[in-house]
């Protein structure tokens, strides 16, 4: 683990000092295809028909920027894991000043466009709030729900008391789910981890 750990802040100070060096491309591709969806999924979520696609890519372009002129520099996670979650929030800040800009020149126009911002979907008011969007996940819901309960109850031992099954049950169910995370993409197992972590913390009542 620790070899790991020195490689990937070894990787991550390649793409500080230059992303285009071979040793940083890897990575960069990785924060982009990451930034990317993540900004395309909550906007959906959160300000469907608000951006155009245009908007949507310059709002990641933005991210890209933040990233590359300093927050990078200022991360001081561990694991690649960690770092998706560092992308995550800045992917959501800005998506949320950009949303916050919109409605300010909505809200100046007359007529239209101002009954336009009154039918947005959007219900975040602060930077905070859109942090505390639950990570996106390539598990199925099915997969989703059954962790999250599992990890509610705290151990398999009291999951398969709750459900009514044995303790066997219950370890056969996550080895299967394991297999599948296992057949992820590197970039969708990181996002499984950054979501197994947000969804611990929330059965421990910490976000």
């Amino acid at each position: 683990m620790g070899s790991e750990t020195s490689e990937f802040r070894t990787q991550l100070r390649h793409l500080v000092a230059d992303r285009h060096t071979p040793e940083a491309r890897a990575l960069y591709e990785l924060l982009l295809k990451y930034a990317h969806r993540r900004v395309n999924t909550v906007a959906h979520t959160c300000w469907r028909r608000v951006f155009s696609s245009s908007e949507l890519e310059e709002i990641v372009s933005d991210v890209l920027m933040q990233l590359m002129t300093g927050s990078l520099a200022n991360f001081r996670g561990e694991t690649p894991a960690e770092l998706l979650g560092y992308v995550r929030t800045i992917a959501d800040r800005c998506l949320w000043r950009a949303a916050r800009k919109r409605r300010r020149e909505s809200q100046a126009l007359e007529g239209e466009g101002a009954k336009a911002v009154e039918g947005w979907s959007a219900t975040l008011r602060n930077p905070e709030e859109a942090v505390k969007l639950v990570p996106d996940s390539p598990l199925s819901e099915t997969d989703q729900a059954y962790l999250r309960g599992l990890l509610q109850a705290g151990s398999k031992v009291e999951h398969a008391r709750r459900s009514g099954v044995s303790r066997a049950a219950v370890t056969q169910r996550v080895q299967r789910i394991q297999a599948r995370i296992s057949k992820l993409s590197d970039e969708d197992q990181m996002a499984v981890d950054a979501w197994l972590k947000h969804t611990a913390r929330q059965a421990l009542h910490l976000v």
